[in-house]
């Protein structure tokens, strides 16, 4: 007989002082399989931008799966196992999707943006996870990439005119 339990651990846990990031997490148990599924669903301002799927045996994770969304479309995954991963963007999504590693190949950031480079939304990668990142980095990296647009334009319009 397979018993399983389902927690609720969080309901609303806000990140710091971003109080427009929310998160949700539930658990499923297998004591059959000493196996544990867990969800964490998080949203910004009210709309969902991250779940991850998590399941662990025997304490050791055998599989997560982070899938991205922006304005309630999925956007793209990234899965790890043990001895792989993997990054997939949803085809025809109208936003760019890009993923960032260090020097060993190890992802650091994923970043959700227009196809003109206005940044949507930003997931800071630690420890196996990806978690979003604070409303106010975002607008401070939306404010920057605006300044250097502004100046690209500049810099092309003068070779222009030579």
């Amino acid at each position: 007989m397979r018993a399983f339990i389902v927690f609720l651990l969080s309901c609303a846990a806000v990140f710091g002082a971003d109080g427009d990031i929310r998160v949700v997490t539930t658990a499923k148990t297998n004591t059959e399989t000493a196996s544990v599924t867990t969800k964490d669903f998080y949203t910004r301002s009210g709309q969902t931008n991250l779940v991850r799927h998590t399941n662990t045996k025997a304490g050791v994770v055998q599989i997560r799966i982070h899938r991205f969304y922006h304005a309630g479309s999925l956007v793209g995954d990234f899965v790890a196992m043990p001895d792989s991963s993997g990054f997939t963007t949803e085809a025809g999504t109208p936003y760019s999707v890009s993923l960032e590693c260090d020097a060993a190949r190890n992802p650091k950031s994923v970043v959700i943006g227009t196809k003109d480079g206005v940044i949507l939304d930003a997931f800071s990668y630690t420890n196996g996870v990806f978690s979003p990142v604070e409303s106010s980095r975002l607008a401070k990296a939306n404010v920057a990439g605006s300044q250097t647009r502004a100046v690209m334009e500049e810099l092309s319009e003068r070779s222009k005119k030579r």
